[in-house]
C-alpha cells in the first residue's frame, strides 16, 4: 500500500510569535533591526518567521482595502513593538507613519479606517515619545 506523504499542515504564525522572536535581540542591546548580523542563525530564522507572517498576513487581507491598510500598519510598527528603539531608525518609521496616516482618508461612515487612523495617531505619539527620551 503506497500512501503519498503527507503535505504538512499550515500553521497560521501569530504577530506575538514574530514579535518574540526579535525581542531577545533587543535583550542583547541591539536598537536598530538594520544592524542585526543576517548571517547569524538566529537571526535568520527570526527574518524567516516574519517572512512567512508577513505572507500569511497579505494573502488573509488581499482585496480588502481596509484589512490591507491594518496589515500595513501592523507590519510598519513591528519593530517598534518589538523594543527597537533606535532614533535614526525610529525616524523612519515615524516618517512612514505619517504617509500611511495621510493615505488612510478620513472616513467618519467606516469605524475600520476611524479606528485605524486612531491606533496611527497614537503610534505616532508614542514614538515621538521615545524620540524625546
Amino acid at each position: 500500500m503506497n500512501s503519498a506523504p503527507k503535505e504538512p499542515e499550515s500553521v497560521e504564525i501569530s504577530r506575538q510569535e514574530v514579535l518574540d522572536a526579535y525581542r531577545k535581540f533587543v535583550e542583547q542591546g541591539i536598537t536598530n533591526p538594520d544592524t542585526l548580523n543576517l548571517t547569524d542563525p538566529e537571526v535568520i530564522e527570526a527574518n524567516d518567521l516574519f517572512d512567512r507572517w508577513q505572507q500569511q498576513e497579505n494573502i488573509k487581507s488581499a482585496g480588502d482595502e481596509n484589512a490591507e491598510k491594518r496589515t500595513n500598519f501592523e507590519k510598519t510598527m513591528l519593530y517598534v513593538d518589538a523594543g527597537f528603539t533606535d532614533s535614526a531608525y525610529l525616524g523612519g518609521v515615524l516618517d512612514w507613519l505619517s504617509q500611511d496616516a495621510q493615505n488612510a482618508e478620513k472616513d467618519l461612515e467606516n469605524p475600520v479606517r476611524v479606528q485605524l487612523r486612531k491606533d496611527m495617531a497614537e503610534a505616532i505619539s508614542r514614538i515621538r515619545n521615545l524620540l524625546n527620551t
